[in-house]
């Protein structure tokens, strides 16, 4: 192999690996940060919910940041140098459905505030908590936006529920 040939190799293979690290910590940002906070928020609490429009878009494009995962694994593992210029079949199916899941969430995330200002919630005036969505407006004074937390509600199994234990 002469040395261009390596660095064309090298690069296609070091392309794959950076986009992997990249999607990879997108996914971890989305998990286990803003965007499934304001999740876990709009279905955990009964009267306080945060919701950010651009936390959930971004929560939408998941689809997609697995399917850039997938192509780079692809490449990542091929053989020869240049990467493959076909998808297959499952690649086609995987990335119409990603597509169309993302654009069909992106949407979602516009339309619930909407649903917010139809429903028993009010957005609270304060400037720093326009993000907040409360059920009495006198809620809005116990917010500290930056340390406020979603608490866990207790679900519990049927068995131990009818006994009274909690788990």
């Amino acid at each position: 192999m002469n040395r261009e040939t390596i660095l064309e190799w090298l690069l296609y293979r070091g392309a794959a690996v950076v986009m992997i690290a990249i999607m990879s910590a997108i996914l971890y940002f989305i998990f286990f940060s803003v965007p499934m906070y304001d999740l876990h928020s709009l279905y955990m609490h009964d009267e306080i919910i945060v919701y950010h429009t651009k936390a959930v878009a971004g929560a939408a494009g998941t689809p997609i940041y697995i399917y850039f995962i997938l192509i780079s694994l692809r490449v990542l593992f091929m053989r020869g140098i240049t990467p493959p210029t076909t998808q297959t079949f499952i690649g086609r199916i995987y990335g119409a459905f990603s597509l169309i899941v993302s654009i069909v969430c992106l949407i979602i995330a516009f339309l619930i505030p909407i649903g917010l200002a139809f429903s028993p919630y009010s957005n609270c005036p304060q400037e720093k908590l326009g993000n907040y969505y409360v059920t009495d407006l006198e809620l809005c004074k116990t917010i500290e936006p930056r340390n406020w937390k979603i608490e866990k509600k207790q679900q519990c199994r049927m068995r131990l529920c009818l006994s009274g234990i909690h788990v």
